[in-house]
């Protein structure tokens, strides 16, 4: 059967990159949109039992502690995944303590907002996901790269071209895009800078 996953956030861009991320999920997904907290509600209510429901915190009509819970009850017991803007002021934590099983800043690469959702769906209910998970969920797991690939990061981050790296690899320039695409793509990133930004968060490069 395909996952059910709720999105509710209150901007449409949101929540269709985020419904077109979680879309590439294997074994198919059915997802439901909300723009609001009674919208949100409503669908998990209709919907249940749902395997996940991504939250923005920030949403107008609602306190994101509380509609965390609400959700839970409504959901069957969803985990929910708080994905938002603001990852200061202790809001982090704050979700986290209400019942959130995980916090994915919106600045993160999408492979960590994924990343996130699999943990979620791997270990079922927010009540029965252990507490380490809770807390590392946000972090993106370092995919496997292979070791042409973390040749082009340590380059990436010298500032090398395209030519350049061709030629220290001894490869056509052809090849080394071949391999740039696909370190873009493990990665969840669209360019170079972002690849060395998401390589130093998942501790690829010092």
């Amino acid at each position: 059967m395909p996952y059910k996953i709720l999105i509710v956030d209150d901007h449409p861009l949101v929540r269709d990159g985020l419904a077109m991320l979680v879309s590439s999920l294997p074994g198919g997904v059915e997802i439901f949109k909300a723009a609001t907290a009674a919208q949100a509600l409503e669908q998990a209510e209709f919907h249940t039992p749902l395997d996940v429901v991504l939250l923005d915190c920030g949403l107008p009509d609602a306190d994101g502690g509380g509609l965390i819970k609400a959700l839970q009850t409504r959901s069957g017991g969803a985990p929910v995944i708080v994905v938002s803007a603001n990852e200061f002021d202790g809001i982090p934590e704050r979700m986290l303590s209400l019942g959130a099983c995980a916090f994915v800043p919106k600045s993160k690469a999408s492979a960590s907002i994924l990343n996130a959702v699999k943990v979620a769906l791997a270990h079922g209910s927010s009540a029965s996901l252990p507490a380490p998970v809770a807390a590392q969920a946000a972090q993106a797991v370092a995919p496997q790269l292979t070791a042409r690939q973390l040749d082009i990061l340590l380059m990436f981050d010298q500032g090398l071209t395209n030519k350049d790296i061709a030629l220290q690899l001894g490869l056509s320039e052809k090849t080394v895009k071949n391999h740039i695409t696909a370190l873009f793509q493990a990665l969840g990133v669209v360019s170079r800078l972002q690849a060395v930004r998401q390589a130093r968060n998942l501790k690829l490069l010092a």
